[in-house]
């Protein structure tokens, strides 16, 4: 049986979520997000706001609404990524 998109898409954000949490940050999962976000982590008036792609496609409509809202909020637009060769998580910052 071969696991949906949306389960293993689930799946990636709560290991970025336990990433964020282990270097001291308190994430929140938009679940079933529809937003520009998944994840919103704080620490130490730090606010990241995380889009998470397993395969790193970022479309551009999307990329346009992750960077107004975070102006907006006052937060640093992050895309996370998995590395397909290691397996490990990335976050690249959006920029325009």
């Amino acid at each position: 049986m071969t696991t949906s998109r949306y389960i293993r898409g689930r799946r990636f954000e709560h290991r970025v979520k336990r990433l964020l949490e282990e270097r001291g940050y308190i994430v929140v999962r938009s679940a079933g997000s529809k937003g520009p976000f998944d994840l919103v982590a704080l620490r130490f008036g730090e606010i990241l706001l995380i889009q998470c792609k397993l395969d790193g496609n970022l479309p551009k409509a999307e990329k346009r609404q992750m960077i107004a809202a975070a102006r907006v909020a006052g937060g640093k637009p992050l895309l996370a990524i998995r590395d397909r060769r290691t397996g490990e998580i990335r976050l690249a910052e959006v920029s325009p």
